[in-house]
C-alpha cells in the first residue's frame, strides 16, 4: 500500500508502528478484535534492518525464570492457533540440547543449564539427562570436558522466520488490516502518529520499532530508553558448510564460563541449528552468544562490518568441538542484526507513563503501548495477544508482564531518561570482547 492508495489523514481503532513480527502479530490480534488496523513501517516489510532478518530462530520452551517459563508455556497454544490459522506449520519442532559445565553460574544470558528442569516438571514438559559420553556418542561433537553433562529437550524447535512474517502479513491483509510500508513516524501522541507526509488519527497506538524506539520517544514525550544494541555477528547468519554424513538433529546451546584469548575474555556460549528445509542444504547456522560491537542507536550502525572477533572465537571452538566442518572453518555467509537490550535483560511492555501523557496536554492514559527490547521471536504469538489486550481492554490479566514495567529499575538504575540518546556515553562496562558477564539471552 501506498500514498496513492492510502487516505493520509484517515481515523483508525488502533496505528501500530514497527512492521517487524511483534508488530504484525499485534495488528492481526486487534484486527480480530473488530478494531480498524493500521501498520506503518518504516522501511520494507519483511527487512533486514532490525533483528528479524535471516532465516530461521530459537523457539524454547526451558527457561530457568518462573515468570519467562510461564510465559513460554503459554504461548504453546497460542503458537498452535496461528499454525492452525496460517494452514501449515511455522516451526519444525527439532528439540533441543542444552549442555556444558552443570557448575556454569547464573547471570548469564541464558539462565543455568539445570536452572529449567523445576519449571520443566512443573508444566509436564519431557526432556532426558545426559552425561558426556551420551552427547558425544548421539550428537556431532567431540572433545568435551568429561564432567560436561546435557538436558535434552524436545517442546522446542526452529521457528521458520520468512515464513512466519509472510504469513503474519498474509493473515493482517485478509483480517482488513492496511499496511503502509516506507512510512516513518516522527512523533506519536494520544490522538495520532505523525510522519513527514501524513497525520492518522487514531485512538490507540502499540510502539513496536526495536532498536528505533527511541527514535520515536523523545521527539513525542522527551524521554529516551536505556537500551544498548548488540550488532550480533553470526547471530542472524554465520552458515557453515558440514560433512553430508553429519546429521545436526536439533537446535543446541552450549554453557561454559569466560576463557582468555589474547588477553580478552571470550564467551564460550554457543549455540547452533540444524539444516532445515527451508535454508541452504548441509549448512549449519553457529554463532556465539554475545557481542563485540555495541551501540547507543541504530544510526551508528556499521553495516559491512562483521566482528572478527566473534567470527574467530566462534571458528576455534568449532574447529575443537563440532564434527564435519573439516579443518579450517568458515562460514559461507555471515551477517548481524541489531538486538535491543535494557540492564536486566527482559522486556520493556508497558504503557508510555501517565505522566508524559499528560505533559502533552491530553488526557489519554493507555492509549500508547512500547514493546522492545528482549528475545521475542518466540513469543510473538503470546506477545501480539498481550499487546491487544492492552489496547483494547487496558490491561492483561492473563499474563504476568509486571517484570517488563517501564519504570522499573535494575540494580537501581531506570530505564527511563529524561532527555535524548547519550550516543556518546562510556560503554566500556559493556564492550569487553565476548564476555558473558553481559546478560544477553532469552
Amino acid at each position: 500500500m501506498d500514498s496513492s492508495t492510502l487516505n493520509l489523514t484517515a481515523k483508525y481503532d488502533v496505528v501500530v508502528v514497527g512492521g517487524g513480527p511483534v508488530g504484525l502479530a499485534t495488528a492481526l490480534e486487534c484486527a480480530k478484535a473488530k478494531c480498524k488496523v493500521l501498520v506503518l513501517e518504516q522501511s520494507v516489510f519483511y527487512n533486514q534492518s532490525g533483528s528479524s532478518g535471516d532465516l530461521l530462530r530459537m523457539y524454547r520452551t526451558a527457561y530457568t525464570e518462573d515468570f519467562m517459563a510461564t510465559l513460554a508455556f503459554q504461548s504453546m497454544s497460542i503458537w498452535d492457533e496461528l499454525e492452525k490459522e496460517a494452514g501449515e506449520p511455522l516451526r519444525v519442532m527439532s528439540g533441543l540440547l542444552n549442555f556444558g559445565d552443570p557448575d556454569y553460574g547464573a547471570g548469564g544470558p541464558e539462565g543455568t543449564l539445570m536452572g529449567p528442569v523445576p519449571n520443566l516438571d512443573k508444566y509436564g514438559l519431557k526432556y532426558t539427562k545426559l552425561g558426556r559420553n551420551d552427547i558425544q556418542e548421539n550428537f556431532p561433537f567431540q572433545n568435551l570436558p568429561d564432567k560436561w553433562v546435557g538436558l535434552d529437550m524436545s517442546d522446542n524447535g526452529c521457528i521458520n522466520v520468512p515464513l512466519l512474517l509472510r504469513t503474519l502479513h498474509r493473515l493482517c491483509r485478509e483480517h482488513g488490516v492496511d499496511l503502509f510500508d516506507y512510512a516513518t513516524v516522527k512523533r506519536v501522541n494520544g490522538a495520532s502518529a505523525q510522519g513527514t507526509a501524513f497525520a492518522f488519527r487514531t485512538d490507540k497506538i502499540a510502539l513496536t520499532p526495536g532498536a528505533y524506539v527511541n527514535h520515536i520517544l523523545f521527539p513525542s514525550f522527551g524521554f529516551t530508553l536505556d537500551v544498548n544494541i548488540w550488532e550480533m555477528a553470526s547471530r542472524v547468519s554465520g552458515y557453515y558448510s558440514i560433512d553430508p554424513s553429519i546429521e545436526f538433529k536439533k537446535m543446541w546451546f552450549h554453557f561454559e564460563g569466560d576463557s582468555t584469548y589474547g588477553g580478552k575474555p571470550v564467551s564460550n556460549l554457543f549455540y547452533g541449528f540444524p539444516a532445515v528445509p527451508w535454508s541452504p542444504p548441509n549448512m549449519c547456522r553457529i554463532a556465539v552468544d554475545t557481542a563485540t560491537n555495541v551501540i547507543a542507536d541504530p544510526d551508528q550502525r556499521a553495516y559491512p562490518v562483521i566482528s572478527p572477533e566473534d567470527l574467530e572465537n566462534t571458528r576455534r571452538w568449532i574447529h575443537e568441538h563440532v564434527l564435519g566442518v573439516g579443518p579450517h572453518p568458515v562460514p559461507v555467509f555471515a551477517g548481524t542484526c541489531l538486538q535491543t537490550n535494557v540492564s536486566d535483560n527482559m522486556f520493556v511492555l508497558d504503557f508510555v507513563p501517565e505522566r508524559y501523557i499528560r505533559a502533552q496536554g491530553s488526557n489519554a492514559d493507555k492509549s500508547i503501548v512500547i514493546f522492545t527490547a528482549g528475545w521475542a521471536m518466540k513469543f510473538v504469538p503470546l506477545l501480539g495477544r498481550v499487546l491487544k489486550d492492552l489496547l483494547v481492554d487496558g490491561q492483561a490479566p492473563n499474563y504476568d508482564i509486571s517484570h517488563f514495567d517501564i519504570d522499573r529499575k535494575p540494580d537501581d538504575k531506570p530505564i527511563i531518561r529524561d532527555g535524548p540518546v547519550m550516543k556518546e556515553r562510556d560503554m566500556s562496562l559493556n564492550v569487553c570482547a565476548g564476555s558473558s558477564i553481559r546478560r544477553l539471552g532469552h
